[in-house]
Order: structure tokens, then C-alpha cells, then sequence
């Protein structure tokens, strides 16, 4: 595919089923390795916010008219996780989704690239992000551009998985 024929803009609301779908597929890779009890909530946590999350934007890239990478950017926030209290003063990019039969081509890249522009062009002095020990490809590569560890944002939604905090200063 050529880079050049990418499209990415905000998802509409008509859009959200298709948004889910890419991400269902884009993550169905993980599922085998994880504990199916902890798989079944992080995807329904997951499919209601892709859903029904108003707080959210929603970009998609598009290659012809076809959705073939999502990602949500959400506004800076502060989430209880039972006794503690996690507070995240920047954006955070969530859920960056390619199709497994479009990967490699750079289109995580470009939306990566849209996400960082929109926050800095919002005034933000760094976005941020979260990954797991499931996710080492991500990983890499979110490191490879500059993100490090900002364990302030850590949160651990079932004993003993940590999801890590990413930032990247502009």
C-alpha cells in the first residue's frame, strides 16, 4: 500500500462498529496468550469504550474507503483503580489498531505521527501511552520513537498484570 494514499481523520459515529471490529482483529492475536478470564474483560472494557466513550477521538485511516488502522486519543484524565488514584496531565493515544493484512506498511507510524501533531498543536508538551507485556512488537517500536517509562501512570487492573506508562516529550 502507498503511504501516500492514506486518509486519517476523525472517526464519525456511524463508524464506532467498524472502529471495534478493526481493533477486535488487530488484538485477536493476544487472546492465545493470555488468561482467558482476564482476555474476556480487557475485551469488553475495551469494546465499550471503542463504543460508547464520548470523551474520546477517534482517528481512522483510510485506504480507499476501506478502515484499515484506528486509534483513540483521549483527553488528559484521572482514574481510581481501588485504593489508588492514577492522574495523567497529558493525552494519551489508546488502542492503536492495524489490520493484520496491512502491517508493516507505516500506517501505525502515520497515525502515531497524527496523534503527536494534534496534541502538540493542542498546546500539550508530551503524549502519552500504555502497554503490556503482551505487546513487545508495540513496545519496541514506541521506544524506538522516543517514548520511555513514566511509571506515574502504571495501573494494575488484576493482581500481578501491570499495565506500563509511556511518555514522549515534545
Amino acid at each position: 500500500m502507498l503511504q501516500s494514499k492514506l486518509l486519517i481523520r476523525p472517526g464519525t459515529l456511524a463508524e464506532r462498529p467498524q472502529v471495534a471490529a478493526v481493533t477486535r482483529q488487530a488484538y485477536a492475536d493476544y487472546a492465545s496468550t493470555s488468561d482467558p478470564e482476564f482476555w474476556q474483560h480487557y475485551q469488553d472494557s475495551t469494546e465499550q469504550t471503542l463504543l460508547y466513550d464520548d470523551t474520546v477521538l477517534r482517528l481512522v485511516a483510510l485506504c480507499g474507503d476501506e478502515i484499515v488502522g484506528t486509534v483513540l486519543l483521549c483527553p488528559p484524565y484521572q482514574m481510581s483503580m481501588g485504593d489508588t488514584v492514577v492522574t495523567n496531565p497529558y493525552p494519551e493515544m489508546r488502542l492503536l489498531a492495524v489490520l493484520p493484512g496491512h502491517r508493516d506498511s507505516g500506517i501505525g507510524a502515520q497515525i502515531i505521527n497524527d496523534c503527536e501533531r494534534r496534541t502538540r498543536d493542542d498546546g500539550y508538551s508530551a503524549i502519552t501511552l500504555h502497554t503490556t507485556v503482551l505487546m513487545q512488537t508495540a513496545k519496541a517500536m514506541y521506544e524506538r520513537r522516543g517514548y520511555v517509562r513514566y511509571p506515574e501512570i502504571d495501573f494494575e487492573p488484576v493482581p500481578g498484570f501491570v499495565v506500563w506508562g509511556y511518555i514522549k516529550q515534545f
